[in-house]
């Protein structure tokens, strides 16, 4: 009996480790660069899917990034972006990582 509510317990924390992570990657994580960039802002943007936003249009990830933004940056707009490929070849595949650099005006 006590091995059984063991094995359910680590199952259940295992399982709230996993939902914990997986909220994360939901909100954009808003990074202030320094001064010298000619950047004020790195937004990393969800890869994911999600109703209204496809990770893999350029309009969806840029909207994405300004509303983010929204509190922190009135006159924001887009200046570049990154791609960062976290795939390993022959191993797995998942979809890359996308930065939107952002310039308050």
């Amino acid at each position: 009996m006590k091995a059984v509510s063991a094995t359910i317990i680590i199952s259940l924390s295992l399982i709230g480790i996993a939902n914990a992570r997986d909220g994360a990657r939901d909100t954009a994580l808003i990074e202030q660069v320094s001064p010298a960039n000619s950047y004020d802002y790195a937004v990393h943007v969800r890869n994911t899917h999600a109703i209204g936003y496809n990770p893999e249009v350029r309009e969806d990830r840029q909207r994405m990034a300004l509303k983010a933004l929204r509190g922190q940056c009135r006159t924001a707009r887009v200046v570049g972006e990154n791609k960062i490929k976290r795939e390993i070849w022959g191993i797995t595949s998942t979809l890359p990582d996308y930065v939107v650099l952002v310039k308050c005006s």
